[in-house]
């Protein structure tokens, strides 16, 4: 009985290190996101960052929610990302609402949707 609690013991502590520490980031981008196409660039770009989850996006609200592995990156590198595909990113504080800028789109794709 006693290795047996010994052992339970070991694989517990054992877990525990080697257990994930996922963290959520809520960012706002400039230039604000205004369309799907937007949002599609920044989750294609993120999704190849090594510890990110889950990436959601929101035109309506100007934010980018991203669950992460902090043991694989940090809220820094995930900022410094946006740099690498035409945004720059902060993040927003407790409550913070960003309003959304109007934008008319110049150049369209099939089906309405804006292209920019």
């Amino acid at each position: 009985m006693r290795k047996f609690l010994m052992m339970l013991l070991l694989i517990m502590t054992t877990t525990a290190m080697t257990g994930k520490d996922i963290r959520t980031l809520v960012l706002t981008t400039t230039p604000q996101m205004h369309c799907k196409n937007c949002e599609n660039r920044v989750k294609n770009n993120l999704k190849n960052i090594k510890g990110i989850k889950a990436v959601e996006t929101s035109v309506a609200d100007q934010t980018v929610t991203i669950q992460y592995n902090a043991k694989k990156t940090s809220e820094e590198e995930l900022i410094n990302a946006f740099n690498g595909f035409g945004f720059t990113a902060r993040k927003l504080a407790a409550g913070e609402v960003i309003q959304k800028e109007a934008h008319e789109c110049k150049s369209q794709a099939e089906g309405g949707e804006c292209k920019e």
